[in-house]
């Protein structure tokens, strides 16, 4: 399963956002259309795969692979300032491509010339003096041809030198158009400027104005200000009088107030020595209270372990009682079908006591291991309330000097379907166990120890697998040869 799961991972590709099966990550991207890539012509562009043609096309590094196109003539521009004046516009919109087209027409004309003589002289019979005649035409005919090559050779030379001058010209025109925007734009930013040192001229008048009207302002309200201090000192003076007269009429009030709180700090006193003593006898009588309730707690606790030790043991007596009530032949070595009958019972005292439910004993084999499985019906620790722990005990059995120890007894626990016999759907889980000598202690149940088995209560409690509050479960232990006593 883990081979498949290998050969058919899937993935989303980063740059196309395809899911690509069967291929791996970097064999995609080494082919995938959207990945960027540098430009092939250094120009410093990152371009996608699919648009590498169309770059090409339009880089501004690339190589030119086919002449440019001829004109009969130039256009030249006289720069004067900000002002362009386009002068001596002879050039037609086909440029050289007439010029070319009627060499091109002579050129075919002469080859077709050409051809015309050498099959004539192939199929008539003329004389030597014919034949040279024709061969000086020819060689004439193939002079002219050169000629001709030769002007074509230079008016190729004289376009590329006029497009190269046209180039030069339009640069140096897109040169002045840019400086005439950025002097626009600075005269633009002056005129911003001029307007906003307008208004602060404006408002440097206007806050001159509100000066001289606030210091005029200033001026009278000192003078009222003055007016005003002379009042004050005047009734102060008088309230000075009277301020005299009452601080001795305080002084005598506050002499009787002195009498009277001497008596009263007496008889604070008095009452603070009574509290102390109420307040030791109540701590006393708090330390003798935190002793009972402790002892209370201690004295609860044990009734609890009573209780839980109490319902242990008659979960043990019922277990017991089966037994002694079922046929002993019911389980055989390697094998048991433990039926569980008061589930519903069972499982509330799980809940308030931890009870756990024991299986009848039996043998993993003929003669061997003596073992029980023990069931935690309401879980442990962070399993409780939602999942069933299940586990195999091994006893101290008659056998044990026999067998092989350190003990390892592996096997399947399975809850039987009840509600469809004829096309049951059980549960099952394996289950194994490893014991230095019989009855040890089982360890706290781990998460990742296979020694434990751990089924959730909606499978355990499930309507197929309970039938009138009873469950069977089916313990199977696979036999080989490390398991067989030795006889």
């Amino acid at each position: 399963m883990e081979q498949n799961r290998k050969e058919s991972q899937k993935f989303t590709c980063y740059f196309c956002n395809k899911t690509i099966e069967n291929e791996t990550a970097t064999g995609h991207t080494a082919v995938c259309g959207n990945v960027l890539v540098p430009c092939p012509n250094k120009c410093g562009s990152y371009i996608r795969r699919l648009d590498l043609r169309k770059h090409d096309r339009e880089c501004v590094n690339r190589t030119m692979k086919s002449p440019p196109r001829f004109f009969k003539s130039n256009e030249y521009a006289l720069i004067d300032g900000p002002n362009v004046t386009q002068v001596t516009s002879s050039l037609g919109r086909n440029g050289m491509t007439k010029t070319d087209s009627r060499v091109q027409e002579e050129i075919h004309k002469l080859s077709r010339k050409l051809s015309d003589l050498e099959i004539h002289v192939a199929k008539s019979q003329v004389t030597n003096q014919t034949y040279e005649t024709l061969k000086n035409n020819l060689m004439q005919q193939n002079l002219d041809l050169e000629k001709l090559k030769y002007q074509s050779k230079v008016s190729f030379d004289w376009k590329n030198n006029t497009e190269i001058a046209l180039n030069n010209i339009k640069q140096s025109l897109s040169s002045i158009q840019h400086s005439k925007r950025e002097t626009d734009s600075n005269v633009a930013g002056l005129q911003n400027r001029l307007g906003i040192l307008k208004r602060m001229l404006d408002q440097v008048n206007y806050l001159k104005d509100s000066f001289f009207r606030e210091q005029a302002f200033n001026r009278q309200v000192d003078a009222n200000f003055e007016q005003n201090i002379n009042d004050v000192k005047s009734h102060f003076s008088q309230e000075n009088a009277l301020t005299l007269a009452i601080l001795n009429d305080v002084k005598d009030t506050t002499e009787t107030f002195r009498e009277e709180i001497s008596k009263l700090k007496n008889g604070l006193d008095e009452h603070t020595a009574k509290f102390t003593n109420i307040i030791f006898d109540l701590r006393a009588a708090s330390q003798i209270a935190s002793e009972a309730l402790e002892k209370l707690e201690i004295h609860e606790r044990e009734c609890q372990e009573m209780k839980k030790e109490l319902n242990q043991l008659k979960l043990d007596v019922e277990i017991l009682e089966g037994l002694s009530c079922s046929n002993e032949l019911t389980s055989r070595p390697g094998r048991l079908l433990w039926k569980v009958t008061d589930v519903e019972t069972k499982m509330m005292k799980a809940k308030e006591f931890g009870s756990v439910a024991k299986s009848p004993i039996f043998y993993s084999h003929d003669y061997g291991y003596r073992i029980r499985v023990l069931m935690y019906m309401n879980g442990l620790k962070k399993w409780k309330d939602r999942y069933a722990l299940l586990c195999i005990h091994v006893l101290k059995g008659e056998y044990d000097m026999l067998l092989r120890w350190p003990c390892h007894i592996e096997g399947t626990i399975t809850i039987r379907d009840l509600k469809d016999l004829d096309k049951p759907k059980p549960f099952s889980k394996y289950i194994n166990a490893k014991r230095h000598a019989g009855d040890e202690e089982s360890e706290e149940p781990q998460e990742s120890s296979s020694s434990y088995i751990f089924i959730p209560h909606s499978t355990l409690l499930k309507s197929g697998h309970l039938q009138e509050d009873t469950l069977f479960i089916d313990v199977k232990i696979q036999q080989n040869g490390k398991q067989e006593t030795s006889l």
